[in-house]
């Protein structure tokens, strides 16, 4: 018996019990002659099909993208050819060992390839890239569910995940189909499943013409890359006849299986699925309680040469009761002309990713000038914010040109009052009479800062009957506290100051999303309360200034968010969401304050970020809050990096998980071994392979002078031969050959003895 384990002839001589021995392997039968000889080699025939397939299969994945990347699909299939290639030399090496190493050494350059090929930055492939790489391609994965495709955007995660995964499953399609094993070439099974993948993915995210023509080549691919190999000549003419048929018989029953309604809507069902985690703020003033989301989830990231508040509605009209959003502007003067330095000093060009969001708005900052997204127009407003032209959702990107200015204190010292008459409307509110629902309203205009504070306007041009107006409304105690505080103040910018510390005093004023019921009014919060969050702080700001004739609106949006140190990216999320206040400034526009305490969840920005700026203009002197003790509970703001061999051990793992998933599939599915092919496997392992031509029955009496053990196994099987039911040998004759194998090896020997024949 040799290690093919081929007998010498059909028919042996009987033994010396009087048997025919038989040799352990039986013959296989003869080819018929007349089969035919196969069309093409198995390689090549499956490599012709891969390549077809994967081709077809690329050239839609890369229609995703707008505009399309055809080239970059042929690169991936080159890459495919390269891994098939790469598969198949190993497979010409001449033992198992040997072919399994190099096409395991194979991988790593060809994951590399996959990589390039995918559109991965080159600086990304190398170890000291990873962890970006991981963080990128995670977060696009995670917005992949709810973006648009073709995929128009400006994400170049989003655009780099895209064609990665079409690069990622041509090459796994080749390294399964083409992976060298003992007997068989690949497993074409598994490579056709990432095939078909590769396929119905873009065909089911786009809308395409000629579907059925589509699907019907890609059916005829599917039987050329599984059955190709497997044609013979004389079958090659009826194979394609057959084909032909099939697909005229297609065509015919095609029309009487298409539905008006989809068989299974996933368009609907992928809609409904990726917009259930995104959120929707409402961003108008209400003072009851907090009830923005407030779970850590994230929303925006933003990319910026400095840090801002991301602004998304100004709300230029208290109504009485709550600041609110009445018009899309006016034409006052919000960017200065005189100083083009300045100008050019304060603004930057941000680009936003939307995360889980969902708005009406673009997200910008201070006055936004351009913005700029692809295949959408874009409504500017008449105070620096932009409509968008559809519901902005997870996966939208775009640049925007803002305009932050942050003037120094004495620049705001010598800004002056000499506002432009258009911004007479920021120092107005609108007064109800009494606290009744439906009560008259009534609008105040208040004189500009350093004018006759007297001189209050209403509607009709009067201002006699102002303080009764006033009075009426439930602002008395406020307009008190606005002219108390103005008492003594020389500019603008001085007043501005005496109220961010009135509000930023600790021991009258405290932070709370669940306020006191007196809280409910700007004029409860400032006298009766003293506590609430970021809308009674803004909001109150707001309405102190324009009593004093400072014009002044409150911003809402999100404040700067986190930093990610490894993107440098701002890290935007739901506890981000934020009120503050816009007081204008001659000469320089609408500047930021924010009078919210620093311990809101909100103003507890990073510390690198406060560092950069020197804190918000004008804000409450504060110190830095730890970003991950007061963010939403302890949210990590952004992962730790990890070494990079780390993700090389789980890709080991999950590798070897995968192999033995694959080993048990295909020992399930032929059952166990029979003891006569184990008894063949073990000699070859243990390098113990008898003659050619040994029988069972030689083997058994070479076994029995050291190790009758030994031979009670091999009797065991030859008896079995002569009955029709499995040879069943005890454990002590398996302990016995394994004994017999391991016999004069040494230590090698016995650990090789033991890998040849383990216990079961």
């Amino acid at each position: 018996m040799s290690a093919t384990l081929t007998p010498p002839s059909e028919t042996s001589a009987p033994d010396d019990h009087g048997i025919t021995a038989k040799p352990i392997v039986t013959p296989a039968p003869r080819q018929r002659r007349d089969a035919g000889e196969p069309l093409l080699p198995r390689s090549v025939a499956r490599l012709i099909g891969f390549t077809l397939l994967a081709a077809w299969g690329a050239l839609h994945w890369m229609q995703m993208l707008e505009p399309p990347e055809p080239g970059r699909a042929w690169l991936v299939v080159a890459v495919g050819l390269v891994a098939a290639g790469a598969m198949l030399a190993a497979g010409r090496l001449p033992t198992t060992r040997q072919r399994t190493l190099a096409a395991i050494a194979a991988l790593i350059p060809i994951a590399a390839l996959m990589l390039l090929a995918g559109r991965v930055a080159d600086e990304l492939v190398l170890p000291m890239g990873w962890s970006e790489l991981a963080g990128g391609i995670s977060r696009a994965i995670e917005d992949l569910p709810g973006i648009r495709v073709p995929y128009r955007g400006l994400d170049e995660w989003v655009r780099t995940a895209i064609p990665l995964g079409g690069s990622a499953l041509v090459v796994l399609a080749a390294v399964l189909a083409f992976w060298p094993r003992r007997t068989k070439l690949g497993f074409p099974g598994f490579a056709l499943l990432a095939l078909m993948v590769l396929y119905v993915v873009p065909v089911v995210a786009l809308i395409m013409e000629h579907e059925f023509w589509r699907g019907a080549a890609f059916t005829l691919l599917m039987v050329v890359f599984l059955r190709l190999e497997k044609l013979r000549r004389t079958d090659a003419l009826a194979a394609g006849a057959l084909a032909l048929g099939a697909t005229v018989v297609a065509f015919v029953a095609a029309p009487m299986l298409n539905r008006d309604q989809p068989w299974f809507d996933y368009e609907t069902w992928a809609a409904e699925t990726s917009t259930s985690k995104s959120t929707t703020f409402t961003w108008s003033h209400s003072y009851d309680g907090l009830n923005w989301p407030r779970d850590g989830r994230e929303l925006l990231r933003v990319t910026a040469q400095r840090p801002a508040y991301w602004k998304a509605e100004n709300l230029d009209i208290f109504d009485g009761e709550k600041w609110v959003r009445s018009r899309l502007g006016s034409t006052t003067p919000d960017i200065p002309e005189d100083d083009p330095r300045f100008l050019r000093r304060n603004t930057q060009e941000i680009k936003v990713s939307i995360r889980n969001l969902r708005t009406d708005r673009f997200i910008t900052a201070g006055y936004a000038i351009d913005v700029d997204i692809p295949r959408l127009n874009d409504l500017p407003t008449l105070d620096g914010l932009y409509v968008a032209p559809r519901t902005l959702r997870r996966g939208d990107a775009y640049t925007a040109t803002v305009y932050t200015p942050r003037p120094t204190e004495n620049q705001r010292r010598r800004a002056g009052s000499e506002y432009d008459e258009s911004l007479q409307e920021y120092t107005s509110i609108i007064a109800a009479e009494g606290n009744l629902t439906g009560a008259p309203r009534n609008f105040l205009q208040f004189p500009f800062f350093g004018r006759d504070p007297d001189d209050i306007f209403t509607r009709e041009g009067t201002f006699g009957d102002a303080p009764g107006l006033i009075q009426s409304a439930g602002l008395a105690r406020t307009y008190a506290l606005a002219r108390q505080l103005a008492d003594g103040a020389d500019t603008p910018e001085e007043y501005v100051q005496r109220v961010l510390s009135y509000l930023g005093d600790t021991e009258n004023f405290t932070y709370s999303e669940t306020p006191p019921p007196e809280a409910g009014t700007l004029d409860g919060f400032l006298f009766d309360a003293r506590q609430g969050y970021c809308q009674q702080y803004s909001g109150a700001m707001a309405l102190l200034l324009r009593m004093a004739g400072i014009p002044a609106r409150v911003a809402t949006g999100f404040s700067t968010g986190a930093t990610d140190t490894k993107t440098g990216e701002y890290v935007v999320r739901d506890f981000d969401a934020h009120s503050w206040v816009e007081a204008y400034y001659p000469g320089y526009g609408w500047v930021t304050f924010d009078p919210t305490p620093a311990a809101s969840p909100a103003r507890s920005q990073p510390a690198d970020a406060i560092a950069r700026t020197g804190g918000l203009t004008g804000s409450v002197p504060s110190t830095p809050a730890d970003a991950l003790s007061e963010r939403g509970g302890g949210i990590p703001i952004a992962a730790e990096s990890r070494p990079w061999w780390h993700y090389g051990l789980v890709v080991i793992a999950l590798a070897g998980l995968a192999a033995a998933a694959v080993a048990g599939l295909r020992r399930w599915r032929r059952g166990a071994p029979p003891a006569l092919s184990e008894l063949e496997r073990a000699l070859k392992r243990a390098r113990r392979q008898p003659a050619p031509g040994t029988t069972l029955h030689a083997l058994e009496r070479s076994f029995q002078q050291h190790t009758p053990a030994a031979a009670g196994y091999v009797k065991a099987l030859r008896e079995s031969r002569y009955r029709d039911e499995p040879a069943r040998p005890t454990r002590a004759q398996r302990r016995g050959l394994r004994s017999e194998l391991g016999r004069g090896g040494g230590v090698t020997g016995r650990l090789r003895a033991w890998w040849a024949l383990p216990p079961r």
